[in-house]
């Protein structure tokens, strides 16, 4: 029925058989309601998918709304229990968005895919892998997102060819009503151990370690796109989900603030990652018709700078028993290195010469001149703390140049007694590291970027390789973390 179906031509269903059209629409939601109740019985039900894609097809549909619930809980059905069609599942939610005419009747299967998704991201229900990884593509392709390719997400550029680039489903707006859930899905340190013992039917290509990553920072993505698509000029939307950015100074260093300050530099962190990945993969590609990801205003860079003082102050007074103190550090530079990274990407549309790149270019030093005496402090503490935070720097200062950061030669003069305390001495392996960085050449875009790379159409090949070795760190701490196991990724 489903290859029948999909043969026929659309005339079929105009002119004098569109009565008969009407009969067979009433017989196969009569079918349909009957099937609800053997879906658990059946080993393949995507031919019911493809049945559904065809008979959106038929403008006579919009007439049978009561077809729209069987459909609905077929497909939920599906979602839950089979590894699905990544175009299969974007056509039935644009054709289903395309037929009907009220907002309740066209973003239903819209709506149910944003309730799996949700439930999912709640561990309240579990479905495979590969489809949370759909309906996560799915949202970010209706905002101006992706995730990048994977073996999962693979058969999106035919629908895109299809339909034309402008097609819309509606569902972005949809998950825009649980941004609350995803604010506390991206908080929650424990959520890819839960993704690693939730997952199921990983396939090939993805691994359990990686999923989680993955995950986080692709909704991490949506939630950037979508503050940055609600700010406006009094950047509303992040004042409101990130209200600590826009208070006073910290000033206590009790342990209750210290942890806070940890879950803030944690979440921003996710958030600047996920925005950076769609800055790497869309870039300046659609020209005037961009959509930009820039959910964190420059001007909080001074609340962002005092986050890191509170930690770095506090690093050696607090209890050293709890694991998210211990790796307290981590984040910290991991945060410092992606906001120069984004305030550095902020400056492509500028030329040098403008108000607007030198007004950037106050901002970055600002923050490096209330962050490096911290540092410097720390050092001085003991050699031990020393030895780690050295180690910290030096990782970040090889992440700055192996994104080609323009702005490490400006500040290497105001980094250079970080790294050669007196306290500090640097066994042979570092001190080579180190001066690899100090003799770093300039290297062109061509040199540096894959030839499998290059046809991937990415902006930035170079950046989205370093975020993507970064979502992993970040995962791996969250994960051990979680398991209250100590863990440096340096």
């Amino acid at each position: 029925m489903a290859c029948y179906l999909n043969c026929l031509p659309l005339e079929v269903a105009l002119g004098a058989s569109t009565p008969m059209w009407g009969t067979v629409l009433q017989q196969v939601e009569i079918l349909y309601r009957k099937l609800l109740f053997l879906l658990n019985t059946m080993d393949d039900i995507i031919p019911l998918l493809k049945i559904m894609s065809s008979l959106f097809k038929i403008p006579l549909i919009s007439q049978f709304k009561g077809i729209l619930e069987p459909f609905s809980k077929v497909l939920s059905y599906a979602i839950q229990t089979q590894t699905m069609n990544y175009g299969c599942l974007i056509e039935i939610c644009y054709l289903c968005y395309k037929a009907f005419t009220k907002e309740r009747d066209k973003l239903i299967l819209s709506r149910m895919v944003v309730f799996e998704l949700v439930q999912a991201l709640k561990f309240k229900t579990t479905i495979p892998d590969a489809n949370l990884l759909m309906l996560i593509n799915l949202i970010l392709q209706d905002i101006g997102g992706s995730i990048p390719s994977n073996v999962v997400i693979k058969d999106c550029s035919s629908i895109t060819l299809e339909y034309g680039s402008g097609f819309t489903t509606g569902i972005s707006e949809c998950m825009k009503l649980n941004l609350g859930d995803i604010l506390e899905f991206l908080t929650d340190f424990h959520a890819i151990s839960k993704i690693k013992s939730y997952c199921k039917g990983i396939n090939v290509g993805l691994n359990d370690d990686t999923l989680g990553g993955i995950i986080k920072c692709s909704i991490a993505q949506y939630l950037a796109l979508e503050i940055t698509k609600g700010n406006g000029r009094d950047n509303r939307a992040v004042t409101r989900y990130f209200p600590w950015l826009c208070s006073t100074s910290i000033t206590q260093q009790s342990p209750r603030e210290f942890i806070e300050c940890i879950g803030h530099i944690r979440l921003l962190s996710w958030l600047l990652l996920g925005s950076l990945t769609h800055t790497a993969l869309q870039g300046n590609n659609n020209n005037n018709c961009q959509i930009l990801s820039q959910p964190i205003p420059q001007e909080a860079s001074c609340q962002i700078a005092d986050h890191i003082q509170v930690i770095m102050a506090g690093f050696a007074e607090q209890p050293k028993a709890s694991i998210l103190h211990m790796s307290s550090l981590f984040h910290t530079f991991i945060l410092c290195q992606l906001w120069t990274i984004y305030l550095e990407q902020g400056l492509s549309s500028n030329i040098p010469i403008t108000e607007a790149y030198n007004v950037t270019m106050n901002i970055l030093f600002d923050f490096w001149g209330k962050v490096t005496p911290c540092i410097l402090q720390l050092i001085q503490q003991s050699k031990m703390l020393c030895e780690i935070v050295s180690l910290h720097f030096l990782s970040m200062l090889e992440a700055l140049l192996e994104c080609q950061s323009t702005f490490v030669g400006k500040l290497l003069p105001l980094w250079t007694p970080v790294l050669c305390s007196s306290q500090l001495q640097l066994p042979g392996h570092l001190q080579v590291r180190l001066q690899n960085c100090r003799n770093f050449p300039p290297t062109s875009i061509q040199e540096a970027i894959p030839e499998k790379l290059k046809l991937a159409n990415l902006h930035n090949p170079m950046l989205l390789r370093w975020l993507q070795r970064l979502q992993f760190k970040m995962g791996q701490i969250e994960l051990q973390s979680s398991t209250a196991t100590q863990f440096y990724s340096l």
